[in-house]
């Protein structure tokens, strides 16, 4: 998404006052347009529940896909039911950032995608465009697993990853304890700083080249640091 600080502020400060305005209501019926079920019409050609008329466009600032300028749409992973309430209360408050959407759109026309990530899963996306599942009737993405959203979910870190090298620690058991280093590695992103320190007798640093300090997380790094 190439979007300003400014209209980044507008969406933060909004989500912020919509949020605190709602009332969680557990029975909460609200019908939104889902961006898998929108435009799709049961056997007898009515619009199916959550999928009402959506009108789309194609649109060259997005590559000539069909979107709406005008609305954005919410698509849910698909382990998660859309109608749950904690989806339901959270596509309603959510509602309210629509018009911050359009408006951020119309204040700086180079804006590309604008979107809101929710810890429930639900992930409301401007401007509205349809989702299609693959093959199997599956959409694999959850907004929660995307490096944007894990680094703004979670404050950054400053971790040491000690490794036991002693004469206990071949065969399987430096296998498994590598396949551990790597696994934490692959949770840190480019708001991290680590190193890795191997002991037996003495401490040492696995990478030398990355020694007496905390390295940024970054691919180059953590590349350096799978392959030693």
């Amino acid at each position: 998404m190439s979007i300003s600080l400014g209209s980044g502020q507008r969406l933060v400060e909004a989500a912020e006052n919509a949020h605190l305005e709602h009332e969680y209501n557990s029975d909460l019926e609200y019908e939104y347009f889902n961006a898998v079920l929108i435009n799709e019409k049961d056997e007898n050609g009515n619009y199916v529940e959550l999928g009402k008329e959506f009108i789309l466009e194609p649109n060259e600032h997005f590559n000539n896909l069909p979107v709406n300028i005008s609305l954005s749409d919410v698509q849910i992973p698909t382990n998660k039911y859309n109608k749950d309430p904690a989806i339901v209360n959270g596509v309603s408050w959510s509602e309210a950032l629509n018009k911050i959407f359009v408006d951020n759109f119309e204040r700086d026309p180079s804006l590309l995608w604008q979107y809101f990530g929710s810890a429930n899963g639900f992930f409301r996306q401007y401007p509205g465009i349809k989702w299609e599942p693959d093959e199997n009737g599956v959409i694999a993405f959850d907004c929660r697993n995307r490096k944007w959203y894990i680094q703004a979910a979670t404050s950054p870190k400053d971790v040491i990853i000690l490794v036991d090298v002693s004469g206990s620690m071949k065969g399987l058991r430096m296998t498994i304890a590598k396949q551990t280093v790597s696994s934490i590695l692959d949770t840190l992103g480019d708001d991290d700083f680590f190193n890795i320190i191997a002991y037996n007798e003495e401490l040492h640093y696995v990478e030398p080249c990355i020694n007496d300090t905390l390295v940024q997380a970054d691919r180059n790094n953590k590349e350096v640091s799978y392959s030693t």
